[in-house]
């Protein structure tokens, strides 16, 4: 650089110099050659500037699992930039500016990401931001032989506030908090993460805060863990292991500020999940990576019944499921997952539904109260997806459909109770990728509910996406 600052200042000064000596009749072909000389030599330079400066290294973001990926784990998206620490340290900004326009022609508990029909509600449409997301990763530490990481992610989905205008006004929310220490075999995970439970999550431009399928046969949650994992064959075989926060999904806390336990945390005992992974570089030959997986998840759950003797029990939560991401072809995907499992509400599963503490069982006509029991579900995801040879690989197209089924046995209650007994989902989906951060595309579902009073009940969503990522 002060090469060529010394440079600009002998052209200044050359020039200058010439400007004033030479006379209206010298030799206007000198001064060009002049001219041609000094930029030569001032290319020169900068050439050697551009040689001497090493390439920023290939570092990791964090991909959407709703647009850009089926595993919920951060992936590398290509090369970035970030702002250099001492210590070695490089922090690298990132995130996804998301709009959504939709239009729902019945009620869903939810409007701008709906996860099952509703017994009451209107139609409507809107539009929102508020899936926006941002965050930091923190690359270059080191632990003895180990590289140590960190990423922290937030989006505005946090809720929205008491005034009349709140909708639009986004509630921070922690998505991601966590370190990650990297040995060569082996990996430890410290923080906030995806469970590694049912990992996959659907391709979608409507479902960013929420994954596609939630409740409709798509395990999810982002939960406070402490997990390892090995990897044996250069990768081929990966075996994780994670003690993770009781997230069941029933905590009756209305403070704002002050924590009070659900009734995983009342029964002190942390989940425990475990994952065993085969995955291949090239799988089929189509030049993509694929995988196939199987997981587990345990954990406990004390509640107290609300009919008949009042009875604290403690409940067993547990799951049992498989998923997979083959490449079929270098231009067809095919992804999903199944499972089984009881009392999996803090997942979304059991269409949000974790236990019944009004649970009777019948003897001839009449019911018998039965204290608290967990409702048992089965369920899950599969998605084609196809990118055509026509649109020059910037156009993809997504079918999809989900299924969340609890046990009805488990949702017989001594007094009557509108619980959801079944939840079919049905999306489509055309996701047109216009520059290398910007993606657009439309998204039609369809859900079907069943109530155990109120009968099936259905609704259609239709969504408008856009999706910045940098």
């Amino acid at each position: 650089m002060k090469k060529i600052l010394s440079c600009l200042t002998v052209i200044i000064f050359v020039g200058a110099g010439s400007a004033f000596s030479q006379t209206p009749t010298d030799d206007v072909g000198a001064r060009i050659a002049q001219l041609e000389a000094q930029l030569k030599l001032l290319a020169e330079e900068l050439s050697k500037l551009k040689q001497s400066v090493t390439p920023a290294a290939e570092t990791s973001g964090v991909r959407s699992p709703a647009i850009a990926a089926v595993d919920k784990s951060p992936q590398a998206s290509g090369k970035t930039v970030g702002v250099d620490l001492p210590n070695g340290l490089k922090v690298i900004p990132y995130g996804t500016i998301y709009f959504n326009a939709f239009l729902n022609d019945a009620g869903t508990n939810n409007i701008d990401i709906p996860l099952f029909a509703t017994p009451t509600g209107a139609g409507n449409s809107s539009a929102s931001a508020r899936q926006t997301r941002f965050g930091i990763r923190v690359d270059g530490g080191r632990f003895g032989d180990a590289n140590v990481s960190g990423v922290i992610e937030a989006d505005f989905f946090g809720g929205t506030p008491a005034v009349n205008i709140g909708e639009n006004f986004g509630v921070v929310r922690l998505r991601l908090a966590n370190a990650r220490i990297n040995w060569e075999k082996t990996s430890v995970v410290l923080g906030q993460d995806w469970i590694i439970f049912a990992p996959n999550n659907p391709v979608s431009i409507a479902d960013a805060a929420i994954p596609q399928f939630a409740a409709a046969g798509n395990p999810w949650a982002r939960l406070p863990q402490a997990r390892v994992e090995h990897r044996f064959d250069g990768g081929r075989f990966v075996v994780q292991g994670a003690l993770l926060a009781p997230q069941t999904a029933d905590s009756t806390s209305t403070a704002a500020f002050l924590l009070q336990p659900n009734s995983g945390a009342l029964s002190r005992v942390p989940y425990l999940q475990t994952r065993a992974a085969f995955n291949a570089a090239n799988m089929f030959g189509s030049g993509k990576n694929g995988s196939i997986g199987f997981s587990t998840h345990y954990g406990r759950s004390r509640a107290s019944s609300t009919s008949g003797p009042i009875v604290s029990q403690e409940i067993d939560s547990y799951g049992f499921a498989l998923d997979w991401n083959l490449p079929l072809q270098k231009r067809v995907v095919f992804t999903g997952e199944t499972f089984y499992g009881s009392n999996l509400g803090g997942f979304q599963a059991g269409i949000f539904q974790n236990f019944n503490t009004d649970h009777a069982v019948r003897l001839g006509n009449s019911l018998t109260p039965d204290g608290v029991r967990g409702i048992g579900t089965r369920g899950g995801w599969a998605q084609l997806g196809i990118t055509p040879k026509t649109a020059g690989d910037k156009l993809s197209f997504y079918g999809s459909i989900g299924l969340d089924d609890p046990e009805d046995e488990d949702l017989i209650s001594a007094q009557p109770k509108n619980f959801r007994s079944r939840n079919l989902a049905i999306a489509f989906d055309a996701i047109y990728k216009m520059t290398q951060h910007l993606q657009i595309g439309i998204e039609f579902r369809r859900m079907e509910t069943s109530y155990t009073q109120s009968g099936l009940k259905k609704a259609h969503h239709l969504n408008f996406g856009a999706a910045y990522s940098f």
